[in-house]
């Protein structure tokens, strides 16, 4: 968010964030890259320049953790040329788990809990035992690392530029090989429970910010541009007016809070967790009261006369 101001009727600028469930804009402003919907309460995206300012914000902090993760590297590599898929797991796990206490930031606001955070854990150790051990994965992988070793770099200005051909190519199949990647784990019914903790939309921006992280160093500013287009990560800011709300507390740590008309969950950027705003709504058709559902972004059909009910309108097209 650009500016945040109280009082119904003020013009504000914000980043068009689009809840991925409800389609509400993002009106509060957030202190991790992890954005939660100010209406319905779901982790709906990701803030690709706050996620690299918070990776760029301790060296000291990166450069142990580079240390780290070449030694888990090491033994990864090791327990995988042995064959021993139990070692190989294992270190999988513990590798992860070091990661977001290492970045705490980085863990995703819906794994609120210690359940949560071990289900999580254990299916980034079961996913990276079988991406390690599938062929086509690993086919697809080799055909990536070979069209890196054609690509070329020059100087420009002091700084180390990538020429623009190779690389977009490049690009492109990694964009395409890791969209493919993601809708063939999430159609896997192991690993169903990630669409809670983590969903599918976000977690592909996710990874796909990793990689343009690594790489927009190297591209002139023209290339930067385009490269953030293709990757889906060009900033985009809107004019709306301040949603009328009113001040609160959460409920869990007592902070402050915004809450807009017609909400029903607020995350707090303090605690990380969601306050419940209303636990009931009126049908549209019968107006019996009927309990709000832990996702009231989602159609809720009235248990007394059958209606479909939508709690929450889409305020972005």
């Amino acid at each position: 968010m650009v500016a945040r101001m109280r009082g119904h009727g003020i013009k504000m600028k914000i980043k068009k964030f689009k809840c991925i469930n409800c389609g509400a804009p993002k009106v509060n402003p957030y202190k991790s890259p992890y954005i939660v919907c100010d209406y319905c309460g779901s982790f709906t995206d990701i803030d690709f320049t706050l996620g690299m300012n918070y990776w760029n914000q301790s060296p000291i902090t990166n450069i142990g953790y580079a240390f780290n993760k070449m030694e888990f590297a090491r033994k990864i590599q090791a327990a995988m040329q042995r064959q021993d898929e139990k070692a190989y797991w294992q270190l999988q796990h513990d590798y992860w788990d070091y990661y977001y206490k290492t970045y705490p930031p980085y863990l995703p606001p819906s794994i609120d809990t210690p359940e949560k955070y071990a289900m999580y854990l254990k299916v980034c150790a079961d996913s990276s035992l079988k991406s390690a051990t599938s062929q086509e994965i690993s086919n697809k992988q080799m055909a990536l690392k070979n069209i890196q070793n054609f690509l070329t770099y020059h100087n420009e200005g002091g700084k180390t530029i990538v020429d623009s051909k190779i690389f977009f190519q490049m690009a492109d199949i990694f964009i395409s090989f890791t969209k493919e990647s993601f809708a063939n784990f999430y159609n896997d019914p192991n690993f169903s429970i990630m669409e809670e903790l983590l969903p599918s939309g976000v977690h592909l921006k996710m990874k796909l910010s990793q990689f343009v992280q690594v790489w927009l160093p190297y591209l002139t500013e023209d290339d930067q541009v385009k490269f953030l287009k293709m990757a889906g990560f060009t900033s985009e800011y809107v004019e709306i007016e301040q949603p009328p709300g009113h001040a609160g507390n959460c409920e869990h740590c007592k902070a402050e809070l915004y809450i807009p008309e017609g909400s029903y969950r607020v995350f707090c950027e303090s605690c990380r967790k969601s306050t419940k705003v209303q636990s009931q709504f009126k049908c549209s058709s019968c107006g019996a009261e009927v309990e709000v559902p832990d996702n009231p972004a989602k159609p809720i059909e009235c248990p007394y006369c059958g209606v479909e009910n939508r709690l929450i309108k889409a305020m972005f097209g």
